[in-house]
């Protein structure tokens, strides 16, 4: 792990305390149909409204990333998960720190996407939208430099 350029703390806190740092824990689904990747055009929250990423989430309190990642692509494109396979564990941030489970996810078909999600579709690699959030393909880009080596 030689690559790695920061190192991220979560300060102890006094009853009161509002915290400075935070940590997001989260589960990314790597959807494929062909040469395709599934994305979702967000509706809601706000700050991710019009913009096109993986079905992902902040994982429950005390919830197993893989059972996120299967209730997160149940919620957002309506089906059950065929198969699922960790990829990657990705880490970010100092202040905010991220921790991603990046996860290869098999569906059948899109089923009845959820309230916050416009539409749902599959997007050649090369081929991203241009409202494609830049987390998102820090998300990708990253997995794909792993898978290279």
């Amino acid at each position: 792990m030689s690559n790695i350029q920061k190192t991220a703390r979560l300060t102890p806190l006094l009853q009161g305390q509002q915290p400075e740092e935070v940590a997001h824990i989260s589960s990314f689904a790597m959807i494929r149909k062909g040469n395709g990747l599934l994305l979702a055009k967000k509706i809601r929250p706000e700050f991710s409204a019009g913009k096109w990423v993986f079905p992902s989430s902040i994982i429950n309190f005390g919830e197993h990333p893989e059972v996120a990642i299967m209730r997160i692509v149940r919620e957002w494109v309506g089906v059950d998960s065929k198969k699922v396979r960790l990829l990657d564990v990705q880490s970010y941030g100092d202040k905010h720190w991220d921790l991603c489970f990046v996860y290869e996810v098999s569906i059948d078909e899109i089923g009845k996407l959820s309230q916050d999600i416009e539409r749902a579709e599959y997007f050649d690699r090369g081929k991203l939208p241009p409202e494609f959030r830049s987390d998102n393909l820090e998300v990708l880009q990253n997995l794909e430099n792993k898978m290279k080596v």
